[in-house]
């Protein structure tokens, strides 16, 4: 016996329906099993009750260990399970909370690599990932653990066909290995791979037999549980007036010479693997990122909505009625005519007006949260929709229900265009484009002038920027430092900072601090602008110094101390990556381990702050594009209160997803194994659990410095202290 569920019920709290209901089961070690049913059935609940990342409210969870690690889960959203700066990183950190040895690491993580399709990103930033690719770093994190009990939460909802393939032959191979398997999925020709099929209905398990015995089952008890529906039929095309929508040798990221023609009420599905610029295409299309070359030809005065991939940021409000009303109230509607708008949008998606009106926002399931997201744009009754991978995560009545949506905007004369990993969809398309995969490469933005931007393209540029982050890896003597060098380096460069309270001397600490700059190949116009970013902060406190200096000579020390500060630990954050910052953290407080300090959580609690840079940036950014796609900005001129409205639909949904994001990273490290085992739940008991007893840790980094390393160590330490003395004793 590999997983025994005795009578276990969970509630989410403030959720006045269980989201399990007294479910028990047994699995036998070395079984495939597959779980279906709809949207909100209780599946991913079930998952989490039995990785022990949730505490059944009653009941209890029993798993026999014979893997490196009891259970593992691949969660339903990828991006939710990136917990480090790298593909590599990410991959090794549950290896490292499990004290694998260093080169045996590394060979599982870079054969993981290998495996998924990511040997060629690994010192790729996790954020640059296409949603593909982060699912298969997702996949290829949870591999390296080699767990006993592998759940997979819908693990091909957002993979082409290709990768799906490879993926569900690789779940074949790990069976075989006697391995015992999980799988959440909504699709019956997955769930034909099992040997066992469950079904879920409600909170409760409904059907528990073979494949063979679930086709048996009546149509109709099928499409009542969600996981068949007939498909759509295509309508037939009907041309409508009106000029085109048009892409001329379009050249961004992977996206090379790309040209279209989109005829209006016409439905184009664009197909490719991941990375191949499906959603970077429709961006374009929506005015959110401008092209390195080519141009868009848009029908005058024809506005563009574009349903995002990441639902959870389109989401605004606190009731799902209020948030898709948000578009169509920036356009200037109201009234009446605003409730119609928006009950037949909701009606279309098939969130019924009346049931979910009222209904919390946070509250709704993923495939509910996808459906709210795709009623506000349609609610809006823009010309030209564009949908990026509607279905994904859509049961498979819910995505038979979609597509006849957009078959039956399309019959109104709406011109379509969506991206899908699913081949069938595409039946329903009047055009399929499929976009080739380019060769892997770093594409590097080129620097558009900001007079051919708006305001709201520079604002996704710098995020899209902010989101990858500045650093990386270069061969130079100060990226080669260990990180307690780095730290020795920038804490002697800010020390001299502070201490200096000489004119010449505090020059001397400025013009020696570029030396660092120059040797880290730190780009002299980089520091220079960031250094203009501060120069308005800078003058507010020489302004303050002065006034309460009460008109005495104005002392420049004050003023250049900060530009001092600013050098050192702009190098810092330039060759310092993530991981190192939380590595030299660690062994610099090692000392305090003796008397029980947690170095570690410290350490790691250090290196999650700086890692939420890019994540608050990645929030931001996707907050950002949904306000803009919905008009956020359009009613500007009708006062102040409209306008603060406005600023708290960006502040408070960025505050509320700053909140979900650090619950869900520290769950994703908790699932990671992180102190040596996971901090399970009550009601969630391990048998023969070998990881428990690990309380040692490694690293998938090792440093190996070398004379050049330590004489710039030791260099910058006896500089920064004669500059120190020299102040102090000679600056008088």
């Amino acid at each position: 016996m590999a997983v025994s569920v005795s009578e276990i019920s969970f509630t989410y709290p403030g959720s006045g329906t269980a989201a399990l209901k007294n479910i028990s089961l047994t699995i036998e070690t070395g079984e495939y099993v597959a779980v279906l049913g709809a949207n909100g059935s209780g599946k991913s609940t079930l998952a989490r009750c039995i990785t022990g990342l949730l505490a059944p409210d009653a009941g209890e969870v029993l798993i026999t260990d014979k893997g490196t690690v009891p259970s593992a889960l691949v969660f339903q959203s990828p991006g939710d399970q990136i917990v480090a700066e790298t593909v590599e990183l990410d991959t090794a950190f549950g290896p490292e909370n499990l004290g694998i040895e260093p080169q045996e690491m590394r060979n599982r993580v870079y054969d993981a690599l290998e495996m998924f399709r990511l040997a060629a990103y690994a010192t790729e930033a996790t954020s640059a990932l296409s949603s593909g690719n982060k699912q298969l770093l997702a996949l290829a994190g949870v591999y390296v653990m080699d767990p006993s009990v592998l759940v997979l939460d819908e693990p091909t909802s957002m993979l082409s066909p290709l990768a799906r393939g490879e993926l569900l032959d690789f779940l074949d191979r790990w069976h075989q290995s006697g391995s015992t398997i999980i799988h959440i999925t909504h699709d019956l020709d997955e769930a034909e791979k099992a040997r066992r099929v469950l079904v879920m209905e409600d909170g409760q398990l409904v059907f528990d037999d073979t494949p063979e015995n679930l086709f048996a089952v009546s149509k109709a008890l099928q499409e009542k549980w969600g996981i068949f529906s007939p498909f759509p039929e295509k309508p037939p095309m009907i041309k409508k007036n009106g000029n085109p929508l048009e892409c001329r040798d379009l050249t961004e990221g992977p996206l090379r010479n790309f040209s279209a023609s989109f005829s209006v009420g016409s439905v184009t599905a664009v197909i490719g693997e991941s990375g191949s610029g499906k959603s970077t295409l429709l961006e374009i299309l929506a005015g959110l990122r401008v092209p390195d070359s080519g141009m868009i030809i848009r029908p005058e005065e024809s506005t563009i909505g574009l349903a995002v991939q990441e639902s959870e940021a389109s989401l605004f409000s606190e009731f799902v009625a209020d948030d898709v009303a948000y578009g169509p109230r920036n356009a200037g509607f109201s009234g009446k005519e605003l409730v119609s708008r928006v009950a037949s949008a909701m009606d279309t998606v098939s969130l019924p007006f009346s049931d979910f009106k009222d209904r919390r926002t946070f509250s709704l399931s993923g495939g509910e949260r996808r459906k709210a997201a795709l009623a506000g744009i349609i609610a809006m009754d823009t010309p030209f929709l564009l949908f990026d991978e509607p279905s994904s995560g859509l049961d498979v009545r819910s995505r038979a229900q979609l597509l006849s949506v957009i078959s039956s905007l399309a019959t109104d004369g709406k011109t379509i265009i969506f991206t899908t990993n699913r081949e069938e969809e595409c039946r329903i398309a009047d055009t399929v484009i499929e976009l080739p995969l380019p060769e892997f490469k770093i594409y590097e933005k080129k620097n558009t002038s900001k007079k051919e931007l708006t305001r709201e393209q520079i604002t996704l540029e710098r995020l899209r920027q902010g989101e990858v982050g500045k650093y990386k890896k270069l061969n130079t003597v100060y990226h080669n430092l260990s990180p307690v060098g780095k730290y020795i380096c920038a804490s002697a460069g800010i020390t001299a900072a502070l201490a200096t309270q000489q004119l010449r001397w505090m020059v001397a600490v400025i013009v020696l601090s570029l030396i660092p700059v120059l040797l880290s190949r730190f780009s002299l116009l980089d520091l220079g602008k960031g250094l203009l970013k501060i120069l308005p902060w800078l003058g507010i406190i020489a302004l303050m110094q002065y006034g309460f200096s009460r008109g005495q000579e104005f002392n420049p020390v004050f003023l250049l101390r900060f530009i001092a500060l600013y050098i050192p630990l702009s190098v810092f954050v330039f060759t310092t990556s993530q991981t190192e910052i939380m590595y030299g953290m660690e062994d610099i407080l090692k000392p305090l381990s003796l008397v029980r300090f947690p170095v570690r959580d410290i350490s790691l609690l250090t290196g999650i702050v700086f890692r939420f840079i890019p994540l608050l940036y990645i929030e931001a950014g996707r907050i950002t594009r949904a306000r803009s796609i919905r008009k956020a900005g359009s009613a500007e001129k009708r006062g102040f209160m409209h306008t603060l409205r406005s600023s708290a639909t960006l502040f408070i949904p960025l505050v509320i997803r700053t909140l979900i994001r650090a619950d869900r990273l520290a769950e994703a490290i908790t699932a990671r194994y992180y102190g040596g085992g996971r901090f399970l739940k009550t009601g969630h008991v391990l048998e023969n659990h070998k990881s428990r007893s690990v309380v040692r840790h490694t690293r998938f980094f090792q440093w190996k410095t070398g004379l050049p390393e330590h004489c710039v160590v030791v260099g910058t330490i006896l500089v920064a202290a004669a500059l120190i003395y020299g102040s102090w004793f000679y600056g008088k």
